[in-house]
């Protein structure tokens, strides 16, 4: 009985130790498995290092790095890219712009050849540079250069078996901009970078774009990510071009020129908004009384003072140029109808009010305003006999004419022609109006009344023909 039931516990068993000892036996074959391809990898990469370290020994081997590619044969194509990570600022006063850009450079170099069948490509450190030769690249219009090193220099070098060399830098560059701003704050700016060999003429070196001559501006590649602050990037170029130079040959010239539209939404905002709106205040003495003299000077000068404020604050950014720009022009305008609007008050202060500063009707003594009206009607037959000039004569009044309703049906033009040219019978007709009406003597003046269309009309009129001419056209 006790037999028959171990047989029955050890065939009940069986089954669990059959299986764990297949996984013991799978896991040792993979421990035994992994030794021998970790040898073998082992094997792999110290064999490929040795090639290329022989590779290397061989390059580096009798190679002159103060030579150039084929001394005595034809000169050395450098065919170059880039690729903008990042344009500006843009710095108007000191005429420069900053870039930041991946700049490749490619040739080929026969010494560097080399035959195996395992290396595809080098990719070296930055180091081997210092032993063999690489083209003097510098940037004619440069004026500062800097070279990424964080966390390490941000470098490429890289050799194919057929001595092609491939070598990219990370590079942030301030070059030299010569802007036109005429159109300023509208304009366009082109900025551009100019870069060749140092010393070599196009004898030994020539630089060629990677993608000429199809399509030369396709070597120039722009982020996807770059944004300015108050410039968009419109289009890109690329060409080439020879510099002449008897001193040591002509050169290779390679230039990319970036074409920066400027946002004018900043400057709408801090300039040309505030502008309008002191003219605007300035047409508010259009309304107040013209006895009101300290209000309506001071209205006027504060507002020239503010623009003129407006202007200098400007043209601080802006280099010293001997042109008038578009935000000149503006802020000229503006201060221009704002200086109207003041002589404006002068014209209605001179024409309509009395030589003793009030107004007839508004004194306390009848008697002094009779004398006062008697006085100025022999002034203005002394003014009638020497007077003759052609405007006076096209507003003179008619004599005979003594009611004074009959003196309003004189037109508008011809009331402000002869308010502006001082006429004696205009004064005299109105000053018995406002005898028989009892009301002060032109209280509202005309010239005022005008103003309030003619300014505002005249001012929408400058404003279209201004950003007609800056902004359409």
């Amino acid at each position: 009985m006790q037999f028959a039931n171990r047989q029955a516990m050890e065939r009940q068993w069986l089954p669990f130790i059959v299986y764990g000892s297949f996984i013991l036996l799978c896991m040792l074959g993979t421990c035994l498995g992994d030794g021998v391809e970790y040898n073998v990898n082992r094997e792999h990469e110290e064999q490929a290092r040795k090639n290329i370290t022989r590779i290397l020994d061989q390059l580096t081997n009798n190679y002159d790095k103060n030579l150039r590619p084929g001394i005595k044969g034809p000169p050395v194509t450098i065919q170059c890219d880039i690729f903008a990570l990042s344009i500006g600022p843009v710095v108007e006063i000191n005429l420069e712009f900053h870039i930041d850009v991946f700049f490749r450079q490619r040739w080929t170099d026969p010494r560097l050849k080399f035959n195996s069948s395992s290396v595809e490509m080098l990719p070296l450190n930055t180091i081997m540079l210092e032993s063999i030769w690489y083209p003097d690249t510098y940037f004619f219009n440069g004026r500062k250069c800097k070279r990424h090193t964080v966390t390490t220099p941000n470098r490429l070098f890289r050799i194919s078996p057929g001595g092609n060399v491939l070598y990219t830098q990370r590079l942030t560059i301030k070059a030299e901009c010569m802007m036109n701003l005429e159109k300023y704050p509208m304009d366009v700016q082109v900025c551009s970078l100019h870069f060749g060999s140092n010393s070599y003429s196009e004898k030994d070196v020539v630089y060629r774009w990677k993608n000429e001559p199809s399509n030369a501006s396709a070597s120039i590649e722009v982020s996807e990510d770059l944004r300015f602050s108050q410039f968009s990037l419109q289009t890109w170029k690329a060409y080439r071009d020879v510099k002449i130079s008897d001193r040591i040959g002509n050169r290779t010239v390679l230039t990319a020129e970036f074409y920066l539209a400027r946002n004018a939404g900043f400057f709408v905002i801090s300039t040309y908004i505030p502008c309008v709106l002191l003219v605007v205040l300035s047409w508010v003495s259009f309304w107040l009384n013209r006895e009101a003299t300290p209000a309506r000077v001071a209205l006027c000068i504060m507002t020239l003072l503010t623009i003129t404020t407006l202007g200098w604050s400007s043209r601080a950014v802006l280099p010293k140029v001997s042109y008038a720009k578009a935000i000149d022009w503006f802020i000229v305008m503006c201060f221009g109808f704002v200086f109207a609007a003041m002589v404006e008050y002068a014209a209605v202060n001179y024409f309509t009010k009395r030589r003793a500063g009030m107004l007839p009707g508004m004194a306390d003594d009848d008697d002094d305003d009779v004398a006062q009206a008697e006085a100025e009607t022999v002034e203005a037959t002394l003014r009638k006999k020497r007077r003759f000039t052609l405007l006076s004569s096209l507003t003179r009044y008619n004599i005979k004419v003594k009611n004074a309703d009959e003196a309003t049906k004189q037109t508008c033009l011809m009331d402000l022609l002869s308010c502006l040219c001082g006429n004696a019978e205009y004064r005299d007709a109105r000053l018995r109006q406002s005898r028989t009406s009892g009301k002060p003597f032109n209280s509202v003046s005309r010239i005022d009344v005008v103003s309030r269309v003619i300014f505002p009309l005249s001012f929408l009129i400058a404003n279209g023909l201004f950003w007609f001419a800056y902004k359409i056209a």
